[in-house]
């Protein structure tokens, strides 16, 4: 059974081809998430590696894109998540809704404890993300 954990969402001033060219280029995660320093791509996947203890020091992620959403599958870590980026665009405007998915029944971790860290330290990478996009899209 997968149960969403929570949501976080940004509104920015762009389109939402520049937050789809960021969010399907896994390099691009080094200059969003500041605790991330290394990101390892193979032909269907991108390893990512962590400076800081994190639930997920090393993960394996995978991504798959639909016309409006982009999920990074995460996998090989300490806890197997779907993180689902939901691109809303109107007039000049681009919200990012960020859901994030877990399999509560695979995993012995204390979610509800981690949940609320979750939802912080993704939003600040999410605000992050928005900076990012707004900055290529007025260059």
């Amino acid at each position: 059974m997968n149960d969403k954990l929570f949501t976080n969402s940004v509104t920015i001033n762009a389109k939402a081809a520049a937050a789809r060219q960021i969010l399907t280029n896994p390099s691009q995660l080094l200059k969003w998430v500041p605790e991330i320093n290394a990101v390892d791509q193979s032909r269907d996947s991108f390893t990512v590696t962590r400076s800081q203890e994190a639930l997920n020091q090393v993960e394996v992620i995978t991504v798959e894109l639909t016309d409006s959403t982009i999920i990074y599958h995460s996998r090989q870590g300490r806890l197997n998540y779907d993180l689902v980026f939901t691109l809303l665009e109107s007039d000049n405007h681009l919200q990012i809704q960020e859901e994030l998915i877990i399999d509560d029944s695979e995993t012995k971790l204390p979610i509800k404890l981690l949940a609320p860290i979750a939802k912080h330290a993704l939003n600040v990478n999410l605000i992050n993300l928005g900076r990012l996009i707004e900055g290529i899209t007025m260059v």
